[in-house]
């Protein structure tokens, strides 16, 4: 048994000793065990600094089922990003069988928290709650901060610390925890939280590290060993050497299109040995997954069954499971990613790979963090089945190994710094603290930007409030007077709708320019937003995007300013959306414009909260109620991917995009003419079948189970009942 095992203590509470028992946890792991004695369950703030996989979500169910148990209430689970939440709802089911409901919040910013005891959401999602519900900062029993290092990215960082600071102002009860596998000063940030840390080095699996050069494995004493030279390829003679012995290679590389150029190379040279029913199996399913490009599920589903796969965020989430699945089965050996898998998404393997450790910004060439580095590392080792794990850093021509062991494997991550100096994160920062109350005084704002990490790093930055909250006033958003700060009716609705302050002088901007009856100008206008996810255009694609606009909106080229690569990746945004909304398929928008249908998903998903955003402003910057429903009437479309006339349509539930378009050329244009419908004429439709004519006949009240069996039983007879009901539609919500 590996040292670092601890009895349950005789002093556990129940509610810990349930846990344990219904989530078959006899032993403790190092780190919760010190989390245990340092007070978690009682209801002390802790930062539990510890690698991947040494049990810090059970710290983090501890925490929840004791703080409910303790003070009833609420209890939330803050993470960085969707998938991230989706898999730790499904983590987070044992929460059920002890009796408390858990529900996910990542979606629409308008929505007020889920009536669940306890909620995952994400850090942005909470934030906004916070704003909709400011009791909840004093109402939660247990707030858990997963990657609580992310306070130093320059994007969440300020979300984050705004988080943090608002539940410390606000009261004293609620138990914040924050979990990372990568904060050398644990013990700083326990401060900020007023609390104290938990450190630990502890792994399940233990770790060694190495540099690869020339076909040599260099380890941090000075030894080193030859790697077997079999096919002259440095990526797939690291991962068979490993896979021969029965492991798993994850082969981290700094791009999407190398991670499958190198999964493609793998494929064919690895495809005979790695190849195998299982495979075979799960590339089956990978073929048939919903939602994605046929040309892209056909390549992944090739390379699955031969052993083989590439990861990356711009898959459809249906081919991101297929691959995670068939990797966490055995059936897939080797996986080229992209670093994205390293931030969340639990897929350890024996051997990782950092095939280079440069990244690519903005056109520049720069080395990765040693936080990043030990992210990807902390993925190697999986427990249960390998006695170690391994992580291999690939140096370049001219690196020197012992220089790499010093940078990188020996190397502390840097310090988690906050990020909220800038003034787009304060003026956030201050907005979502006046809104809610409507007016405070300075002394209020600087009391919480007091309690702030920056603030106890570098003092508290007077100078940069008192421009923000200009800003603010100089934007419609706030009224100063004297020494009170008010939120207006502007401020307040910007707030509700979690837009970016800077939203407004942006939209009043463009909107001098773009016409509200021109569906593009539309589509552009969201596109310019800050917190709009931007397609990047190429230097290729510019002609192409300038014809877009003179087909599209002649009067926009002439009206901008300044085409440069922000405003050519806003168009390029445009015109994938007017594509989206006149029901492009992912297909063509994939072989047209390159952009994947996970990005797809992303910029439709941001587009229509923006764009629902936009309508519910824009009576407070002087626009008439027609353009107010028109950008209200293209969030709809964006969020369905569908021209205005099916609007009605896909309200229906189990009706999507291409199940509208099949009902509208049927002669279903309108609810009203599915009222009169024949349950049997809609089950004859391509598609439709008995489940999807069941849910609208429900929709509409008038469900005959008695004709429905008797359509289902002629159909049947006639052979066509499996061609009718369709397995997979790209594109439908919620099948």
């Amino acid at each position: 048994m590996p040292t670092g095992l601890y009895d349950i203590p005789s002093w556990a509470t129940n509610e810990t000793r349930s846990l344990a028992k219904l989530s078959g946890v006899e032993k403790l792991f190092e780190p919760q065990y010190m989390a245990l004695e340092t007070g978690v369950e009682r209801g002390e703030n802790l930062v539990v600094a510890a690698p991947t996989g040494s049990g810090k979500t059970f710290i983090a169910l501890v925490a929840i089922v004791n703080g409910l148990a303790r003070r009833g209430g609420r209890a939330f689970y803050l993470v960085p990003l969707k998938s991230v939440a989706y898999e730790k709802y499904s983590s987070f089911s044992i929460l059920a069988r002890m009796g408390f409901r858990v529900k996910i919040s990542v979606g629409d910013f308008r929505e007020g928290p889920p009536e669940a005891p306890v909620t995952i959401a994400t850090y942005e999602k909470f934030d906004s709650l916070l704003r909709v519900s400011p009791s909840l900062a004093r109402d939660a029993s247990v707030v858990v901060v997963d990657e609580i290092h992310n306070v130093s990215d320059p994007k969440r960082g300020p979300i984050l610390e705004s988080i943090v600071s608002r539940i410390l102002a606000n009261t004293g009860e609620t138990q914040i925890l924050g979990l990372s596998a990568t904060v050398p000063n644990a013990g700083e940030i326990a401060e900020w939280i007023g609390g104290r840390s938990v450190e630990s080095s502890w792994r399940p699996v233990p770790l060694r590290e190495y540099v690869f050069k020339e076909y040599r494995l260099y380890s941090p004493g000075g030894s080193w060993r030859e790697v077997p030279r079999v096919y002259g390829l440095y990526d797939l003679d690291l991962a068979v050497e490993t896979v021969e012995e029965g492991g798993q290679a994850l082969v981290f590389t700094y791009s999407r299109r190398r991670a499958v150029t190198l999964a493609k190379r793998a494929a064919r040279k690895l495809g005979r040995r790695l190849s195998s029913r299982e495979a075979r199996e799960y590339g089956a399913e990978a073929s048939r997954a919903e939602g994605a490009p046929r040309s892209v599920a056909d390549e992944l589903a090739s390379l699955i069954a031969a052993g083989v796969a590439y990861h990356h965020a711009g898959l459809p989430p249906s081919l991101r499971r297929a691959v995670e699945d068939a990797f966490r089965a055995g059936a897939v050996r080797v996986v080229y990613s992209t670093p994205t898998l390293a931030a969340g998404v639990n897929m350890p393997a024996r051997r990782v790979i950092i095939d280079s450790y440069y990244r690519y910004e903005a056109g520049f060439r720069e080395p990765i963090r040693v936080a990043e580095y030990k992210q990807m590392a902390g993925r190697a080792g999986r427990p249960g089945l390998d006695d170690y794990g391994e992580a291999v850093i690939v140096a370049e021509r001219m690196d020197r190994p012992e220089d790499l062991i010093a940078g990188y494997i020996q190397a502390p991550p840097e310090r988690v710094e906050s990020r909220l100096a800038g003034l787009r994160g304060l003026r956030h920062f201050i907005l979502g603290i006046i809104a809610p109350e409507g007016e405070v005084g300075i002394e209020s704002i600087e009391r919480v930007a007091g309690l702030t990490l920056y603030s106890r790093q570098r003092g508290l930055p007077r100078e940069i409030i008192a421009r923000a909250i200009e800003d603010l006033s100089i934007w419609g958003l706030a009224e100063v007077e004297g020494d009170r700060v008010a939120a207006t009716g502007l401020g307040r609705e910007v707030a509700a709708v979690y837009l970016d302050p800077e939203s407004v002088p942006i939209f009043k901007h463009e909107a001098r320019y773009l016409s509200f009856d021109n569906e593009f100008d539309i589509l552009y206008l969201i596109s310019t937003m800050p917190d709009m996810v931007k397609l990047a255009a190429t230097r290729r694609e510019e002609e192409k995007l300038l014809e877009a606009i003179l087909d599209a909106s002649p009067r926009m080229l002439s009206s901008v300013d300044w085409l440069g690569p922000e405003e050519m990746a806003a168009v390029k945004t445009a015109v994938v959306l007017k594509l989206w909304i006149e029901e492009a398929s992912e297909d063509r928008i994939y072989s047209e414009w390159g952009v994947h249908t996970g990005d797809l998903l992303n910029v439709v998903s941001t587009a229509e909260w923006i764009a629902a955003g936009l309508s519910r402003i824009a009576p407070y910057l002087g626009f008439s109620t027609e353009v107010s429903q028109n950008l209200s009437i293209t969030s709809r479309r964006i969020k369905h991917g569908v021209k205005p006339e099916l609007l009605p349509l896909v309200s229906i539930p189990g009706v999507g995009r291409v199940r509208a378009r099949i009902l509208f050329n049927a002669g279903y244009k309108s609810i009203h003419d599915l009222a009169t419908a024949r349950a049997e004429d809609l089950m004859r439709l391509p598609l439709i079948g008995p489940s999807t004519a069941r849910q609208i006949l429900e929709f509409l009240g008038r469900v005959d189970e008695a004709r429905l069996a008797e359509a289902r039983e002629t159909l049947a007879r006639k052979g066509l009942l499996t061609y009718l009901e369709g397995d997979a539609v790209a594109g439908e919500e919620g099948e």
